[in-house]
């Protein structure tokens, strides 16, 4: 919902030629797990560029996904947007937080280089799927924190984002087998168990004196809960969508849920779409036929939706209108 009064500013024209394509930016020290692709796209005039974030999931396994999902850039060039193709280290290169940290560490590179590429710093979406989702809602709940505990690097740049989208995000990861046990939800042959050893959330979770990927995310409540992004909310955050596929046979649904009510319940602006044929794939939830959309305002009055999914389009307007908001507000 749009603030009474507020003008949104139009929406940029669609780009004349091929977007401007910068490879492998290092936004720190890792290689390739510190390294961006940023695509520009080619619009009249000269005003700054809204930018839309993008990490590709791999459990957490992979150092290197940036090109993982090419539609992405060409869904948010063509509307005018600049994209941003991330990577981030792997659980084989370091342990959470470090992963956190490398979020935003590319966030605050691109801001602190925003003027160099035309892009606007003050309106920032981030978007993600599976463990890149879990990228989004980090970046997404801890944008009111300028510094986190041994976080380097920062220097007073801002790595808040002004709207972020997570697709099937694992977030609670203590709660997934449970959940998933109790509602009877079948995961992929082949797949571990969430909190067996060996397995992403336990390989990402380094347990205190644990040598290798021996011990499981059971063994640490605490160290884990701090990989929870919903565990980072606390009043005022910026407006989250978060989509996920009944379906999905890697991670439960209650993990996008409990992002959405975390948030809700404190006072702020959110959405959760439920797709019923949905499963751990982006196509899947996209467009779907049937979908259930819960949306809570600022005003915390919820309202229910059902229909078909949302489209891309759907998306767009959703961070069109919050990131003029941001930028209305000076946020």
């Amino acid at each position: 919902m749009v603030s009474a009064g507020l003008t949104l500013p139009a929406q940029a024209a669609p780009p004349s030629s091929e977007p401007t394509q910068f490879e492998d930016l290092a936004y720190g020290p890792a290689t390739p797990g510190n390294l961006l692709d940023l695509h520009i796209p080619d619009v009249p005039g000269d005003a700054a560029l809204p930018l839309v974030i993008w990490h590709s999931g791999s459990a957490w396994f992979g150092n290197d996904v940036k090109g993982g999902v090419p539609d992405i850039v060409e869904e948010f060039t063509s509307r005018g947007y600049a994209v941003a193709d991330i990577n981030v280290r792997s659980s084989s290169d370091v342990r959470f937080p470090g992963q956190g940290y490398d979020v935003r560490a590319a966030v605050r590179y691109l801001r602190e280089n925003a003027a160099q590429y035309g892009i606007d710093p003050n309106r920032f979406a981030f978007m993600g799927n599976s463990s890149g989702g879990w990228s989004a809602a980090f970046a997404a709940t801890t944008s009111d924190v300028l510094e986190l505990p041994g976080e380097t690097g920062v220097d007073g740049t801002s790595s808040a984002v002004q709207v972020a989208v997570p697709f099937f995000p694992p977030t609670d990861f203590l709660s997934m087998d449970e959940f998933a046990a109790e509602n009877g939800l079948n995961q992929a042959p082949g797949i571990y168990p969430h909190d067996a050893p060996g397995s992403p959330e336990s390989r990402l979770i380094q347990c205190p004196g644990e040598v290798g990927f021996t011990m499981s995310i059971q063994d640490c409540p605490a160290e884990t809960e701090a990989a929870d992004p919903s565990s980072y909310i606390e009043g005022s955050e910026i407006p989250v969508w978060v989509l996920h596929g009944l379906a999905d046979p890697l991670l439960p649904y209650n993990q996008s849920q409990l992002v959405y009510e975390t948030t809700t319940a404190a006072g702020n602006e959110a959405r959760f779409t439920l797709v019923p044929t949905g499963v751990h794939d982006v196509d899947s939830i996209i467009g779907a036929a049937d979908s259930t959309t819960w949306t809570t305002n600022r005003g915390g009055h919820e309202k229910v939706a059902e229909g078909a999914a949302p489209t891309w389009d759907d998306i767009e307007k959703f961070l069109h209108t919050n990131l003029s908001r941001a930028r209305g507000n000076g946020r």
